[in-house]
């Protein structure tokens, strides 16, 4: 009688197995579903990143353009400095304007396009001949005339990606007021 029960319980854990085997492969089946949706995120993460930081090259971009044009020539005495002229020199805003660059719409009409419409930027007085620290008309030399006196502007410049990432980056830039000899 003992060999045949232990044929019934052999033949009662074949079943068993079989259900315990599947549940194994629905558990190995999950944690990689798990694995390609954690990996997708982490793609799609990274590639926002990517856009953003070219967004910020193009904001940076932007800036340093505007401060190469205000150390050309007299560009930093233009007229646009002193009353605006959306039609002539809509990126240039004299000194007290309203400006919040975060709620701007930014267009053809306040800013100025660098290379593209991902790089704009504007230019705003802040302040007039003003003198630079630790100097003085003399500063150790009384017979030659000195240049002390900068014009201080706000650059503002915003940045652009292909996939609508955008970043604003502002810079102080002063440039010497006095005239050219």
């Amino acid at each position: 009688m003992r060999v045949h029960f232990a044929h019934r319980s052999a033949a009662r854990q074949k079943g068993a197995t079989l259900v315990i085997a599947l549940l194994v492969l629905v558990l190995i089946m999950m944690i990689g579903i798990t694995a390609v949706s954690t990996s997708n995120t982490q793609y799609k993460l990274a590639g926002n990143l990517q856009f953003e930081d070219a967004a910020m090259n193009n904001a940076e971009t932007a800036v340093a353009t505007a401060e190469k044009w205000l150390a050309t020539g007299t560009n930093y005495s233009n007229p646009g400095f002193v009353t605006y002229d959306a039609t002539n020199s809509p990126h240039l805003l004299p000194s007290g304007s309203a400006n919040n660059p975060l709620s701007l719409t930014w267009s053809d009409s306040n800013s100025l396009s660098v290379s593209s419409s991902a790089q704009r930027y504007q230019i705003q007085l802040m302040s007039t001949n003003n003198l630079l620290t630790g100097s003085s008309a003399a500063v150790g030399r009384q017979a030659m005339a000195v240049c002390n006196k900068v014009n201080t502007y706000l650059i503002t410049g915003r940045g652009t990606s292909s996939r609508g990432a955008a970043k604003l980056v502002q810079s102080y830039y002063s440039v010497l007021s006095c005239p050219a000899s």
